[in-house]
């Protein structure tokens, strides 16, 4: 029986999705330099037989190492792969119980904005939000495993927001004193995968796959 990582195409696209379980198909296309044709082409291989989880969010293809995640961890890495979410959970990581207008004071968006990423957030079983007299308090659900995936796969992040917390979270062994002025940065809505905008563009000719 013929190894499904015998090409070298195929080891390369395995240890970019091993790295950096959860990127979507753009990303990975980015990372490793590969003609969208031969990519798609490796990624189904790869698929098919097991080696690799496809999960469709509305408009992104995510990919993870096969068998190596539960769905719970790949909710949890899809989300941190977009920027405004990641900051979301970061914010709430190190202020649990944070009200919608104390994580909005962080961001360059919009209530409507932040309403709308919450809201996903929530329906992802991934932060919780209850009401405490007039005021609504958000809370991440699983906090020591979100940590837990953010230190794991610190370095795939590339951002400076991940690398302070997890040195405070790693530094004093939990999460900030929530009672601690904010160390969160305002987000931006710059990053392409902040949002659910398109961006899997499998379709383009490119050069023979099996090469």
């Amino acid at each position: 029986m013929k190894d499904p990582l015998e090409l070298g195409n195929r080891k390369r696209i395995f240890e970019a999705v091993r790295q950096n379980p959860g990127v979507h198909f753009r990303e990975l296309q980015r990372l490793i330099s590969m003609p969208i044709g031969v990519l798609s082409y490796h990624l189904d291989y790869l698929a098919d037989r097991g080696l690799l989880t496809v999960d469709k969010q509305e408009s992104f293809t995510r990919y993870f190492p096969g068998g190596q995640l539960g769905r719970d961890k790949q909710q949890m890495l899809g989300a941190l792969r977009q920027e405004i979410p990641r900051g979301i959970i970061l914010f709430l990581l190190m202020n649990p119980g944070a009200t919608h207008g104390e994580v909005l004071q962080s961001f360059t968006i919009s209530g409507g904005t932040l309403s709308y990423h919450i809201k996903k957030l929530v329906s992802k079983g991934l932060i919780e939000v209850n009401k405490a007299g007039r005021e609504s308090r958000m809370t991440v659900i699983e906090p020591d495993k979100v940590s837990d995936l953010l230190i794991v796969y610190r370095r795939s992040f590339l951002d400076r927001l991940v690398d302070e917390f997890v040195a405070s979270y790693v530094g004093a062994g939990s999460p900030p004193d929530p009672k601690a002025e904010p160390k969160t940065d305002r987000v931006s809505t710059s990053a392409p995968d902040s949002t659910g905008s398109s961006e899997d563009s499998r379709n383009q000719q490119g050069p023979d796959p099996r090469s």
